[in-house]
């Protein structure tokens, strides 16, 4: 009878240690949106997004040994054409596949740097990113975003302690984004020209 027991109890311990550790974060920074531009009178623009990235990776860490490549929970492209679109909207556009005037964000770096000592923790994320507006006309205009976020603590760096400064470093730089106007009267003088 022990042994009907003891054996199975042996089996899942030993499959326990062989599990593999989770190297997905969870990013859902705060979209925050701009108040609507009513002299806009619904504009048509087109948005698309570039990774210029050599690597998708947010993060690499190393636990018990192991390099471990930490990857977004979803493609950080589309997180922030999200972003873009729903601010744009939010001003007062529309998106369709043909606007007068084509806008792309492009991630040009968005990394946690991560180092760990003894008892220390530190992690730096970077974010940076531009905004290209092209109008039909051939006028063009770039507007970049850059953040930089840091967090300390103690032993060593969880996903979760990795996560939060790279959805806070995220939540300030789309709300930068929100109040920027600069890309919206650059629509607004060119989407008609």
């Amino acid at each position: 009878m022990p042994q009907r027991i003891l054996f199975p109890l042996i089996a899942l311990f030993i499959l326990a240690g062989c599990a593999r550790p989770d190297t997905t974060l969870n990013i859902n920074p705060t979209m925050n949106l701009p108040q609507q531009d009513p002299s806009l009178m619904g504009a048509t623009i087109s948005i698309t997004s570039a990774d210029q990235r050599q690597d998708s990776a947010l993060a690499k860490v190393n636990r018990e040994g192991q390099l471990l490549t930490l990857t977004p929970s979803r493609d950080m492209r589309f997180l922030l054409q999200e972003a873009l679109e729903k601010q744009l909207r939010a001003r007062g556009y529309m998106v369709g596949p043909e606007g007068s005037v084509n806008v792309q964000i492009i991630i040009n770096n968005l990394y946690a740097d991560v180092q760990e000592g003894d008892l220390r923790y530190n992690i730096v994320t970077k974010v940076d990113i531009s905004i290209v507006s092209q109008a039909k006309n051939g006028q063009q205009q770039t507007k970049n975003f850059r953040t930089t976020h840091n967090t300390k603590g103690a032993f060593t760096a969880s996903n979760k302690n990795i996560e939060n400064v790279i959805n806070e470093a995220l939540t300030d730089m789309i709300n930068e984004m929100a109040q920027d106007t600069s890309i919206s009267d650059f629509i607004r003088q060119n989407a008609r020209s």
